[in-house]
């Protein structure tokens, strides 16, 4: 019988080790995947952000020749 709990806890001992080492590993690849998604998401609304930018600049760039042209015509 003694031998029976010394072998059980052995091999506990062996396995509970391995568990929590795949546990970790597990854990870090979740987390590496939300970071992820997060640092895309980002990126996606800074890509947005940026072509919204830069129609606000193109517009501008519009007005401003339209005025150019006004004053110029009334040279």
């Amino acid at each position: 019988m003694n031998v029976l709990f010394t072998l059980l806890f052995s091999l506990l001992a062996m396995i509970i080790p391995l568990a929590l080492i795949i546990a970790i590993i597990v854990l870090i690849v979740r987390f590496i995947g939300r970071y992820e998604k997060r640092a895309d998401a980002r990126l996606e609304l800074e890509r947005q952000t940026a072509a919204h930018q830069q129609q606000q600049f193109d517009v501008l760039v519009e007005r401003l020749d339209r005025i150019e042209e006004k004053m110029e015509l009334r040279s």
